[in-house]
Formats: C-alpha cells, sequence, structure tokens
C-alpha cells in the first residue's frame, strides 16, 4: 500500500459527512514528520475538523513554512502540556520530553499518537495499561513502516491468532542506500542522495546498524506475540561499515542483501526469537523486488502464503499519512494480548556466508579452530568467502571475533532459507 492510498483513505472517510464537531490538537515536532502533518492539515483543513492549539519545536525564533500562525509556536515544554488538547500528536523522537508528554496526555483521558518507535519499544506496555486506565487511547502505527500498515495488519486481518512469524523490511533508509549501492553507486553517493531526498538524518547510524530496525521488532513482536517490547530480546547484526563488500558479495552469489528484522514464535508456542541482519535473499524474492526507500513486511499465519504489505518506510508523507490514519482510527485502544510468551535467546540454525580479507589458508585454519564446519571456501573480488553449514549465530561470532583481532575485516551475512536450500548442493 502507497502512502498516496493511505492519503487518499483518510480523506475518503470524510466524503458524505455531516461536518463534525471540531477537536483540539497538539503537535509535538515540526520536523520533517511534524512539517508533513501540519501541511496535510492545512491542505484538508476543510475536510479534517481539527484545530491545532499548540505546536512544540526547539527552537521557536526558527522561520517555518508549515501552515499554522507563529502564535501556537512554543519551545516551553509547559506551555505545550498546559493546551491540554484532546489529542496530541507526537514526531519528536527520542524518550524524553516524548515520554513525558505521553504520560500526561494519557493521565487525563487523552489520544496520544506518536511515530516515535524509540518510545515504543521503551515503554509502549507502561503506555498502553496507562492509557486503559483512564480511558485514553494510544495509537503508534506509525511507528513501524511509514506509510505501511503493518500493526493494523496484526490487529485487524488475523482473526484474532496469533501468526508463526513477522518479518521484513523495516528501515527504508538503509534499503534506499544499499538499492544504490546494487546500482553502482559508492556509498558516500548513496547516503548523500538519502539526505537529499529527506530519507536520512545527518547521523544514519541508527538506521545501519540495525538499531531503528530493532525498535521496530520489538513493537511488532509486542503486537504479535504479547511480550512488552522492552523484554524482547532482538540479536542485530550491522551493515558493514562499507556496505558496498556486502553488496558485491552477494551479487557474486547471484542474491540481493536485505537489512532484514523478524520476530518468530517457536515451536512449543510460548518462546518468542527475534533479529535484525542481512541476509542474502533469492534475486525474485519479494524482499530482493523490494527498493529505494520502500519497506515489505510479511506475516506468516500458517496460511498458504504469507500475508505482506508494502509501501514507502521512509519520509515525511508517508509517516504523516500513517498519523493521519491514527487519528480517524483513535476511537479506542487495540485489544490487550495475553502476555503467556518469553523472549530468549536466538539459536535457530541457519547456512552464513563469512567473508574476511585474508587467504583460504587462513579463513579455513580460523573456522577449524573455532568449530565452524563449512560447504564450501572460495575467493572472489579480493574476498575470500565461506559458505558455513548450519549454526546458531553465536558459533560463528567465535570466528568473526578471531578474525578481527587478525585485521582480515570480517563480515558476515545469513541466507535466506528458500536461497541456501537452492544452493546447497
Amino acid at each position: 500500500m502507497t502512502s498516496g492510498l493511505i492519503h487518499e483513505r483518510a480523506l475518503s472517510s470524510f466524503s458524505g459527512r455531516a461536518p463534525a464537531a471540531r477537536k483540539r490538537i497538539a503537535i509535538a515536532g515540526c520536523g520533517v514528520v511534524g512539517t508533513a502533518l501540519l501541511r496535510l492539515l492545512d491542505e484538508q483543513r476543510e475536510r479534517f475538523p481539527y484545530d491545532v492549539e499548540s505546536v512544540l519545536v526547539r527552537d521557536a525564533r526558527r522561520r517555518r513554512d508549515c501552515g499554522v500562525s507563529d502564535a501556537v509556536i512554543t519551545s516551553a515544554l509547559d506551555d505545550f502540556l498546559d493546551a491540554d488538547a484532546a489529542i496530541v500528536v507526537e514526531a519528536l523522537g527520542g524518550i524524553e520530553p516524548a515520554k513525558t508528554i505521553a504520560q500526561h496526555t494519557l493521565s487525563r483521558g487523552g489520544t496520544f499518537i506518536t511515530a516515535n518507535k524509540a518510545l515504543v519499544a521503551a515503554c509502549g506496555a507502561d503506555l498502553e495499561g496507562l492509557a486503559r486506565r483512564h480511558q485514553g487511547t494510544f495509537r503508534y502505527d506509525a511507528t513501524v513502516g511509514g506509510g505501511v500498515p503493518t500493526i493494523r495488519l496484526l490487529e485487524t486481518s488475523l482473526g484474532g491468532q496469533r501468526p508463526r512469524a513477522v518479518r521484513g523490511i523495516l528501515n527504508g533508509t538503509s534499503n534506499f542506500v544499499l538499492t544504490l549501492l546494487e546500482q553502482g553507486a559508492s556509498f558516500e553517493t548513496a547516503l548523500a542522495e538519502a539526505r537529499r531526498r529527506g530519507f536520512a538524518e545527518a547521523d544514519v547510524s541508527r538506521d545501519l546498524d540495525g538499531r531503528d530496525a530493532a525498535d521496530k521488532v520489538a513493537i511488532l513482536a509486542w503486537r504479535a506475540f504479547g511480550l512488552a517490547p522492552q523484554d524482547v530480546r532482538v540479536r542485530r547484526v550491522a551493515l558493514p561499515a562499507d556496505p558496498a563488500r556486502l553488496v558485491r558479495l552477494a551479487s557474486a552469489l547471484n542474491g540481493s542483501v536485505r537489512l532484514l528484522g523478524e520476530c518468530e514464535l517457536l515451536d512449543d508456542g510460548k518462546t518468542v526469537v527475534a533479529s535484525v541482519e542481512p541476509v542474502i535473499v533469492r534475486p525474485r524474492s519479494g524482499f530482493a523486488r523490494t527498493v529505494f526507500e520502500e519497506n515489505r513486511v510479511e506475516v506468516d499465519a500458517g496460511w498458504s502464503s504469507p500475508l505482506s504489505v508494502s509501501g514507502p518506510g521512509a519520509g515525511g508523507a508517508p509517516t504523516a499519512a500513517a498519523l493521519v490514519s491514527d487519528l480517524l482510527a483513535s476511537a479506542g485502544n487495540s485489544e490487550e494480548r495475553p502476555n503467556d510468551a518469553r523472549s530468549v535467546h536466538d539459536g535457530r540454525l541457519f547456512q552464513w556466508i563469512v567473508a574476511a580479507r585474508c587467504s583460504a589458508e587462513q579463513l579455513q585454519d580460523v573456522l577449524r579452530t573455532t568449530s565452524v564446519e563449512w560447504r564450501r571456501v572460495w575467493s572472489t573480488r579480493g574476498e575470500t568467502v565461506a559458505r558455513t553449514r548450519p549454526l546458531p549465530h553465536f558459533a560463528v561470532e567465535r570466528a568473526l571475533a578471531t578474525l578481527e583481532a587478525r585485521n582480515a575485516e570480517p563480515l558476515v551475512a545469513r541466507l535466506d532459507d528458500a536461497f541456501a536450500w537452492e544452493r546447497a548442493a
């Protein structure tokens, strides 16, 4: 689903209705997302029955073109809270003052809507409990996937049953960079272009090292399996400092590399594992065809094929459209899920691609001494590469640490199950 369709759905929800009583709304944050939201509300002010009472910014003196009067813009948190708007939309990022704003809003029975995945990953369950105790409303669909309605899918499309697994491309910035690298751009050029288009902040470390996606995985595990997001253990493997190395390696294997996040309910029905890591996927897979800033999420419900949603996962407009969708859906909280699952360390067995800048003999020696069994070792494009037998990640970590100590610049990627099966011979 694209942001345009979400935008259209948001607007069409007002078609044919009698004018509704206007509601007082406050918006925390006027960066890329907050500005896009304010412009959307302003452009459609005849259809949206909201009056913007207050806008919280870091510097109220800075000029902004966001469609609201300077009189409602403030950098004073107390003034923003004193507005006591019926609905508060938060797009600040970070934990504070976002947490304070959420607690203030929900404790008085208001509606709190956020795009802040770090906040929800850290204390989403507590905020949802606060909303229930005070008959408030807490919506956070925009935290995962931008314009991709992933949380709505988990809440409304599975008939109340738990999925087996949720996996996907959850960060548009990293996917945009990887796509440009596949097309031959340098890492520096790809990153500059992502920033120019508004898909990347000045500091992209959380996007490229998987922390942003890990927060989203924790939120998805919460909605899918009932675990409090702060209790979800997410095994995380960052993209290497030079992601182009990994892209070239995947290409040599006739695959594509994607930063995938996933959470899975194991066969006992009680334990959950979660991860974020580079995965080499088949070129004809849905993930390989997900390019630029798009996100894609697949939900395995045990049916003949997974449910999937895709669309823009970065940029102000898709996230603003998701926030508007939350505004329209904010009549009540989502159903509370039983918290009878537990998060454990990820011990699943996968085949791994381990590459290093050393000789084949040196790589084999390290693998042998760290008890990593391999299927094949070969050289390509200045790299010595090994494809392991199925192993848990912690077993591969020993080899990576040894190679790092020898200045061999190792990198690792998981082989997607279907891809590994095809190439197992």
